[in-house]
């Protein structure tokens, strides 16, 4: 039983992590335009960015990934707004920690800041918002 888990958590990585790339690519596409072409402050187009990529990544986890039963949808938004604003500060501390204490470009920087709030997004999602038992799982 523990094994089907590990699998089932693994599997659940993967799906997340194809669906969290691109909503990266569209968070670091906007970060870099605001920051690198219009010189918006880094601390300004991190937010910015990191937004438009999460409400992609809202659509597209609603159309993958189940909800956990018995739930409502308001609950289900709240969650994931309150989730996503955690995720916001790790990406907009660690972003600012790399540019202003480590010297690391605003880009590298950003990177990096997603990265860490990579971590945090998947697991509150996986363990607290979306269901471990989708159709077909015998977990």
């Amino acid at each position: 039983m523990k094994r089907d888990f590990l699998k089932l958590i693994l599997s659940k990585f993967v799906q997340y992590f194809f669906v969290g790339a691109l909503c990266t690519l569209v968070n670091w596409s906007v970060f870099y335009i605001l920051n690198a072409k219009f010189n918006v402050y880094y601390l300004f187009a991190a937010p910015i960015s990191y937004i438009t990529g999460t409400l992609l990544n809202f659509i597209l986890s609603r159309m993958i990934f189940k909800s956990k039963e018995n739930r409502k949808k308001r609950t289900e938004l709240i969650m994931m707004i309150i989730s996503d604003m955690i995720g916001l500060s790790i990406d907009l501390t660690v972003t600012a920690l790399c540019v202003e204490i480590f010297g690391f470009p605003n880009m590298v920087s950003k990177i990096v800041g997603t990265g860490v709030s990579f971590v945090f997004n998947f697991t509150s999602r996986q363990f607290f918002i979306f269901s471990h038992n989708d159709k077909g799982d015998k977990t």
